[in-house]
């Protein structure tokens, strides 16, 4: 069965934008609240490091759902992919105001865009789904298989 080509521009986003996130949360673990970024984080380097375990998290679940649909766990991949964009803006919200003491930064316009455009691939590739499965004949099956 060949790949559903939104599925997987969606899945190599996702692992883009984890793979991103992952790199903010290593600079913040490393460094704490000394990462020279503007606006300057005022945080304590305690809450600046959990910040970063965050990132590291959302990392990990962004690379794991692609990585589910990409092998055809559809359900599962679909669900954990939905859960994570939620995960990720709502902590982009909560970093920018833990951090920034502003949880409207700059680059949540960029997180935003990037959500709506996994999202509606996500949504293009699953609709092509269901009409691929739904133009397929499936054999009858009768008693002894054979009706």
């Amino acid at each position: 069965m060949k790949k559903n080509i939104y599925i997987v521009i969606a899945s190599i986003l996702m692992i883009l934008t984890g793979i991103l996130r992952g790199f903010g949360g290593v600079l913040l673990i490393l460094k704490g609240n000394t990462v020279p970024v503007e606006p300057p984080i005022i945080a304590s380097n305690l809450i600046s490091k959990l910040c970063g375990i965050g990132l590291i998290i959302v990392c990990f679940l962004f690379v794991y759902s692609a990585y589910l649909l990409l092998n055809r766990k559809y359900i599962k991949g679909f669900k954990l992919s939905w859960i994570v964009i939620g995960l990720f803006l709502i902590g982009g919200i909560v970093n920018g105001y833990l951090l920034f003491k502003n949880p409207f930064v700059q680059d949540q316009i960029i997180n935003f865009s990037a959500s709506i455009l996994i999202g509606i691939l996500l949504l293009i590739g699953k609709n092509n789904l269901n009409k691929t499965t739904a133009n397929k004949v499936l054999p009858k099956a009768g008693l002894n298989g054979f009706d």
